[in-house]
C-alpha cells in the first residue's frame, strides 16, 4: 500500500508539488513547467510510480511537499 498524499498535486513531469494547480471542477491539472493533463489521471500516474518504487524494494514510499 502506498500514500495517496499529494499524488494529484504532484506534476509527473518536473515533480514539483502546487496544490493551485489543480482545478477541481473541471477536473484540470495544469503545471507552470507546461504540462496539462486530466487530474485524476495524475494522481494515477503518481500512485503508479510509487507502486513501482515499493515494489523494488522502497519502504513506504512517499512524496513529500517541498516548503522553500
Amino acid at each position: 500500500k502506498v500514500s495517496a498524499k499529494y499524488t494529484s498535486q504532484r506534476c509527473p513531469v518536473c515533480g514539483r508539488i502546487h496544490k493551485q494547480s489543480r482545478d477541481h471542477n473541471r477536473h484540470l491539472y495544469s503545471c507552470p513547467c507546461g504540462y496539462k493533463s486530466n487530474d485524476d489521471r495524475v494522481g494515477a500516474m503518481n500512485i503508479q510510480n510509487l507502486g513501482k518504487r515499493w515494489l523494488s524494494g522502497e519502504k513506504n514510499p512517499r512524496y513529500k511537499k517541498d516548503n522553500n
